[in-house]
């Protein structure tokens, strides 16, 4: 997601309950040794020869006490009295929840049933939907009632719930779980334990800057409120959770790295089901002591200048990605709120062939999810990754929150639109990855600044246009104008501790010395706690030759986040120094 302001994201979409309710009962899992049932036995179809393997197989895991669907289909009586349900929405490929079109991409795991499938509810109830002879009823399928992947190295678990009250709009909150290591650790699995319907999806961050425990900290109930997060993906990996999704395993030489000293944060979207309920989620970590031997790239294209007019069905969004170099694709998340319609992922190689990615031709943002590839995607150094999304915000779309329809812009709350395609990538060698990785950020930084130059049109009087606009610009090496932009949104808002902050950042890498340390001193007078100004205000008295004065503020910084590598690595090297001049 994109940074925002903290709020609370609101959801009023006429389908929502559907999704959590009634519909959730055909989730499917992945696939096992029942028979699939694509080879029809002879005489009339039964629900305990022809109908039971399929939905042992591809419903039970789901729908069993315990799981995330509302209700068990372990036997003919609880299949039975929802045969058309099953039927129609079958047919219509609403159930089981998976998007992705058939022949644009094989992914693991792909929870679709095939035509023959489809055929066999059609035909049992055609038939009057008869039990048939015991004897031909399967076992059930032995599933874990536990951890599905075993027990997990480490369970942690929000210390205290939140409690979602019945009614009301939708929320998204994050929550900061500490993660009790003595040691950096490499995670090879997680699994995640929603414990309650209410919990939509979720993104699984971390934090080693203890910052979004201070905004925990600031927050009278569990968890504080909004996108902007100081928390990120581990590096190189997209780590979510929507229901009926089933842990897996990472790939090969692609352990994902969890320090000791981080927290793990919860950015979780929360449905309202007319009960008071209480969120109180956990995650099994299982670890390998083997680190990661590859090192994987998150691509992100992404549309932050959406626009659409009341009424309007088909409104596209395009954006591309020129490759520096040659890429392995492992895995594609789409992301786009309840106007999207089709997605459309894929790459226009060098020769001028089309590799497809990803097509979904009826997006809905209740299964969202995301999806890796059977196989690795190899795209050659020159190829164009390119998304091209279509939203529909007309009264014929049944997902339109707004009725009647209103104009809707970018933004973070679901009522709002994005258009996000990201790809998980291995670069083709260990050496390409610095130039993917920044060819990205400035493609990011691009956008971004695009956003708000658009938002300050509007509004030339926002102070977090100003400071976002100027956090971009920097990096994009348009430094005046990053100063400029800085210096408005404190004009605008003289308490904005973080625009003074970033001016002296700027300033410092301007090699303005002495405005830095102004810039610094001021933060650290309205804020003693913020040990990135102590770290800032160090680094610049070095430059000034004020090495004693400096050392005092990195020990400031080490005393208020000790896994600070900055003020460590500092007092280290003087340390050394010291210690070198004393012999």
């Amino acid at each position: 997601m994109t940074n925002a302001p903290r709020s609370v994201v609101v959801l009023s979409a006429p389908q929502a309950l559907l999704v959590l309710g009634a519909a959730v009962w055909i989730s499917c899992a992945p696939p096992s040794q029942h028979r699939t049932n694509d080879v029809r036995l002879s005489g009339p179809v039964t629900f305990n020869r022809d109908v039971a393997p399929i939905v042992f197989q591809h419903c039970v895991p789901c729908h069993r006490p315990g799981q995330s669907a509302p209700f068990g289909l372990l036997d003919y009586k609880s299949v039975v009295k929802r045969a058309s349900q099953i039927v129609e929405l079958t047919r219509n490929r609403y159930m089981p929840p998976w998007l992705p079109e058939p022949g644009y991409g094989v992914f693991e795991d792909a929870r679709s049933l095939s035509k023959e499938q489809i055929e066999t509810f059609e035909e049992w109830l055609a038939a009057g939907a008869v039990e048939g002879n015991p004897a031909h009823l399967p076992a059930l399928p032995e599933l874990a009632e536990g951890w599905q992947l075993g027990e997990p190295d480490l369970v942690v678990q929000l210390e205290e719930p939140y409690m979602l009250s019945p009614d009301g709009l939708d929320v998204y909150r994050n929550f900061v779980i500490p993660a009790p290591l003595n040691k950096t650790r490499f995670v090879r699995a997680l699994e995640f334990k929603p414990k309650s319907r209410s919990v939509h999806h979720v993104r699984i961050l971390l934090d080693s800057t203890l910052q979004s425990r201070h905004m925990d900290a600031q927050d009278n109930e569990p968890g504080f409120s909004g996108m902007t997060v100081p928390a990120k993906f581990p590096e190189g990996h997209m780590i979510t959770w929507v229901p009926g999704r089933f842990p897996k395993r990472e790939p090969d030489g692609l352990a994902w790295v969890l320090e000791n000293g981080t927290d793990i944060v919860l950015q979780i979207h929360m449905q309202r089901t007319g009960k008071p309920e209480l969120i109180q989620p956990a995650i099994g970590l299982y670890f390998t002591e083997q680190p990661p031997t590859k090192t994987a790239c998150r691509i992100g294209l992404l549309s932050q200048l959406i626009d659409i007019p009341a009424g309007e069905n088909n409104y596209v969004v395009e954006r591309s990605f020129n490759l520096p170099s040659d890429v392995d694709v492992l895995a594609v998340l789409p992301h786009l709120h309840y106007l999207g319609r089709q997605i459309e992922g894929f790459a226009i190689l060098p020769d001028g062939s089309k590799e497809w990615l990803l097509l979904i031709k009826n997006w809905d943002f209740n299964w969202q999810d995301e999806y890796r590839f059977a196989q690795p995607i190899f795209l050659p150094k020159g190829s164009v990754i390119s998304m091209r999304y279509t939203y529909d915000n007309s009264s014929d779309n049944p997902r339109n929150p707004h009725s009647p329809p209103q104009r809707v812009v970018f933004g973070p709350q679901s009522v709002d639109e994005m258009g996000e395609l990201w790809l998980q990538v291995l670069p083709g060698r260990a050496s390409d990855l610095p130039a993917l990785q920044s060819a990205n950020r400035m493609l990011s930084f691009q956008e971004t600044a695009a956003y708000y130059e658009n938002q300050l049109k509007a509004d030339p009087g926002d102070p977090l246009s100003h400071f976002g606009l100027g956090k971009v610009l920097g990096p994009l090496g348009r430094i005046e104008e990053s100063l400029s932009h800085f210096q408005a949104a404190i004009e605008l808002q003289p308490d904005f501790v973080e625009a003074r902050y970033y001016l002296g950042l700027t300033l410092y890498h301007a090699e303005r010395w002495e405005d830095a340390r102004t810039a610094f001193e001021t933060v650290i007078r309205s804020s003693p706690e913020h040990f990135k100004a102590h770290d800032g205000l160090g680094l610049t008295l070095l430059q000034l030759q004020r090495v004693d004065e400096a050392l005092v503020h990195f020990r400031i910084a080490l005393s208020l986040n000790p896994e600070d590598a900055v003020a460590r690595t500092q007092l280290q090297r003087f340390s050394i120094s010291d210690k070198g001049r004393s012999r």
